[in-house]
């Protein structure tokens, strides 16, 4: 009898690809008489292929005279009674009602079998069971494939017996090829191979889905459709047993690496560690020597599905990371990896998408040069400048005022370099000795009004082994060492930046917020030049950071003009007043300060000090008129109302009270007075 179950086995050997060092294993054992290797343990995400694999396994064991029995754990009891009749049944025993001695000896009278279980994920808390109570006393010449998406336990490659008897196999995508065998075989023009394995990175599920959409319109779409994604990333986020653990699947998915310390700061600092080896134990995740990342496919099916199903929550997620990140970048000694991984957070940026190698992230890394760096500088200056700014460069970077950061891909080797020179360190002479630093400090004059004592920095020469327009690594880590120093320089004023063929980099340019210099276009040796430029005093590091957020996650159209400078806030009495009442009031939460509006008002921004943001220079201000009641001993209680209730909070006004010893009438008129001196010492400083 033809039966639809065979013909869809049939049809499932004619598109199934890839597979074959798998293949050639079991191949290996069903064509044994006794096999050496009984158990087969096939692992791997959702959509994988596994399930392929299996019925794969099943026509091969035909070919050899084999029978096969299939259980699908989705339908078995979660218990040993359950597995134990499901087994049973699979060898037509089901009066044996999960009696295992029986089942056992039905196995042993009967022929040569392969004994198929699938979805084991669901009663793989019965492994230990499986393994010592049932597969052990099997026959020898009985097989067994397991499919699971859990990576199975460590007992299978440590355990002296189990080690020799069994196999462990990972499935990962298809390659190219085996991705352009399977496209053939479903009938797709060759032309389209491409775009459907960068689509889809040779995922089977993702792939099959596409290709039905392909069939059906003849057009491969620019990205994955939207139920196609929701479907792909339901398998991924299926194992997560809380909402816990989805969130850190979902930061996973977003940061370029994933390491403790990052789930302690984004997800909960009590339960990392765990959180870490459960993320560590998911077939769709990997690990490299800087932490734990997911395939391509995952990452970009749980990221997107996060965005289009909760906004707010994909938001938390990357403000968390980027947080943590950088911190990170402020430590000299961590600064080149987690600036690429703030990079890495701009992959959904559009205005990006030019400029950056996202694949190359990480393979090569920035440093301060030194004395040593300059043979090689001077090297890479003949490689790749005319001849006439050979010279400039090897002028400038020995001098007291320029900066060289160097990028490598291993010490001693240098693939790009950049040199910042401090404007307002040099002499009127040496300024006019070049035609760019002295268009660049004339603008200066007459727009940022240098503020003394700060730093104006210009990256006059940057050079890339092979080019500055071709994306690379060594292009990431040069865009990257300035970063680092916009971060991480005290009294930083602008920053301009000298780069050849200005207008190819104009739409990366606005995208971070920084503006053409006008009058600063020059033509050195053919090569046209123009200069970028941001003032860091009007527009800082923290507001710059606030407005970046929406820009990174590709929710904001370029702005047709850079960040303007802030304004600063005029405030009436009355809502001066309900500021400081309510920066007092959430003093440690973060959030709500960055939008009070007293961190643009005159007392916060003419007080700032170098590296300190908005925030923190208010809760400084705060803290400080606050202490200054202290000065007076007849003020000194006011001081102490605030700080219990306020700046280190006892935990309620109540708890306040009774630390202070006093009636609660009391600490209420005590804590009132401390507000308005504050509010009064803080105005008179905002009006003087």
């Amino acid at each position: 009898m033809d039966r639809l179950a065979d013909r869809m086995r049939a049809r499932l050997a004619w598109t199934f690809v890839g597979r074959e060092p798998e293949l050639a294993l079991l191949a290996e054992s069903l064509a044994a008489e006794t096999p050496s290797v009984q158990v087969f343990l096939v692992h791997g995400p959702g959509g994988i292929g596994k399930t392929g694999l299996l019925e794969r396994a099943r026509l091969l064991a035909a070919s050899h005279g084999i029978d096969s029995v299939r259980i699908d754990a989705r339908d078995v009891e979660a218990s040993v009674p359950g597995l134990a009749r499901a087994l049973a049944g699979a060898f037509a025993a089901p009066d044996h009602d999960g009696d295992l001695a029986a089942t056992l000896a039905a196995c042993g009278n009967s022929p040569p079998r392969l004994i198929v279980i699938d979805t084991f994920e669901r009663v793989a808390h019965l492994v230990g069971w499986l393994r010592e109570s049932f597969l052990a006393e099997l026959p020898a010449k009985t097989r067994v494939l397991i499919g699971t998406r859990t990576p199975p336990d460590a007992v299978w490659r440590t355990d002296p017996l189990w080690r020799e008897a069994s196999r462990v196999l990972g499935l990962r995508n298809l390659d190219v090829d085996e991705c352009a065998h399977y496209l053939r075989a479903r009938g797709i023009p060759v032309e389209h191979h491409d775009a459907i394995v960068k689509l889809t990175h040779g995922h089977p599920l993702a792939m099959t889905l596409v290709v039905d959409v392909v069939q059906a319109s003849g057009e491969v779409p620019h990205k994955l459709a939207r139920d196609v994604v929701r479907q792909l990333a339901e398998r991924f986020t299926a194992q997560a047993p809380s909402d816990l653990h989805r969130r850190a699947l979902e930061t996973c998915a977003h940061a370029r690496l994933t390491t403790e310390p990052l789930l302690a700061d984004a997800v909960d600092a009590t339960r990392a560690h765990e959180l870490f080896d459960w993320l560590a134990s998911q077939s769709v995740i990997e690990s490299a020597p800087g932490g734990l990342f997911p395939h391509d496919l995952v990452r970009d099916a749980i990221d997107e599905e996060l965005q289009w199903r909760n906004r707010e929550r994909h938001r938390d997620v990357h403000v968390a990371v980027r947080d943590h990140l950088l911190r990170k970048a402020k430590d000299p000694t961590q600064a080149a990896g987690a600036t690429f991984d703030v990079l890495f957070l701009h992959r959904h940026a559009q205005a990006m998408q030019p400029f950056v190698d996202f694949r190359a992230l990480g393979s090569v890394y920035f440093e301060r040069g030194g004395p040593g760096d300059m043979p090689l500088l001077l090297e890479l200056a003949r490689a790749e400048l005319p001849a006439a700014q050979q010279a400039d460069v090897a002028r400038w970077c020995t001098h007291r005022a320029c900066s060289v950061w160097v990028v490598r891909q291993r010490p001693g080797q240098m693939a790009a370099a950049t040199l910042s020179i401090d404007l307002a360190a040099l002499s009127d002479d040496e300024r006019e000795s070049d035609p760019v630093m002295a268009a660049v400090w004339r603008n200066l004059q007459g727009a940022a009004a240098p503020r003394a004592g700060d730093r104006q920095l210009l990256a006059r020469w940057n050079i890339v082994s092979g080019g500055l327009l071709q994306p690379s690594g060594a292009m990431n880590a040069l865009q990257m060492s300035q970063f680092h120093q916009w971060l991480t320089l005290p009294n930083l004023g602008a920053f301009v930046i000298c780069t050849e063929h200005p207008d190819h980099w104009a739409p990366m340019m606005m995208h971070i917020g920084f503006a053409r210099m006008s009058g600063c276009d020059q033509v050195i040796d053919g090569i046209p030049l123009g200069c970028y430029w941001h003032d860091w005093r009007s527009s800082p590091m923290s507001r710059w950071l606030e407005v970046m957020v929406d820009r990174e996650l590709g929710r904001e159209a370029p702005m047709e003009e850079p960040f303007a400078a802030p304004a600063v806030a005029r405030l009436a009495r009355t809502e001066f007043d309900r500021a400081v009442r309510d920066g007092l009031r959430t003093f440690n939460d973060r959030t709500a300060l960055v939008a009070n509006p007293l961190t643009a008002s005159a007392v916060v921004t003419t007080s700032r000090r170098d590296s300190e943001d908005a925030v923190e220079a208010l809760r400084r201000l705060l803290t400080e008129t606050a202490e200054g009641l202290n000065a007076k001993p007849r003020d000194g209680k006011f001081w102490r109302a605030l700080e219990l209730t306020y700046l280190r909070p006892a935990g309620s006004q109540e708890l306040a009270a009774e630390r202070l010893g006093l009636p609660f009438g009391t600490y209420r008129y005590q804590l009132a007075t401390g507000i308005e001196r504050v509010v009064q010492a803080l105005w008179e400083r905002e009006t003087a």
